[in-house]
């Protein structure tokens, strides 16, 4: 009973302890007791209907724009596009779900695209990618694209997040993304190998923090991006 006390307490701590506990994350399950801003919790995670030919567009948009781009740094550039695109415009730009991994967040729809996950990908999206990239063998497997991508499927507002996200940190080494993305709150927020909340990828300091929170929360299960 004292524990549990102890736990409710803290769920309404600033994010201050956020920065304490995710020294520690990696042997308590603390980390999972907090989200939002002073440990505001949401009733359930804020989920999107991915668009699967969005998400086929990026990789081919990414991999036009940075040749020979690898799996992790199109992983973390997108994951950046979509956290600045939801807390500009309150939605991201495909609503990929985002696993919480050892070296940060991955878009899962995005890796199962390129990875052809013939288990999770419709056969008609599945021969739409291995007709638009071409994959290596790496660790970390590098897209050469096949195509230009389909501009239609992006708005105004899409490309400059995505141009903004592939400016600062397309050319940053594996470490430098790793330790960026582990000092996110969506991040140490998350247990690993659990999907990230989109309510954790908005900034605490965003003026428009509460509205954006309800405003996905209400309509990010219906939108398909």
């Amino acid at each position: 009973m004292a524990n549990f006390m102890i736990r409710k307490l803290i769920k309404n701590l600033t994010n201050v302890i956020y920065s304490i506990l995710f020294s520690i994350r990696n042997t308590t399950c603390w980390g999972s007791f907090f989200v939002g801003w002073g440990g505001a919790k949401m009733n359930s995670k804020i989920k999107y209907r991915v668009n699967y030919k969005k998400a086929i567009e990026i990789i081919v948009w990414l991999a036009n724009q940075k040749p020979n781009i690898d799996i992790y740094h199109i992983a973390k550039v997108l994951f950046y596009a979509e956290k600045d695109h939801l807390n500009l415009y309150a939605r991201p730009i495909i609503g990929d779900a985002y696993i919480c991994h050892e070296y940060g967040p991955f878009p899962s729809t995005i890796l199962n695209l390129i990875h052809q996950e013939e288990r999770w990908i419709d056969p008609i999206y599945l021969e739409n990618i291995n007709k638009s990239i071409k994959v290596s063998r790496d660790k970390f497997p590098r897209i050469t694209p096949l195509r230009q991508p389909d501009l239609d499927f992006f708005s105004e507002t899409d490309i400059n997040c995505l141009i903004k996200a592939l400016r600062n940190y397309g050319d940053l080494s594996f470490d430098e993304l790793k330790n960026l993305t582990h000092e996110e709150k969506s991040y140490y927020g998350t247990d690993l190998l659990n999907s990230i909340d989109y309510a954790l990828m908005i900034d605490n300091t965003n003026p428009d923090y509460d509205w954006i929170v309800k405003e996905i929360n209400e309509i990010a299960q219906y939108t398909e991006l």
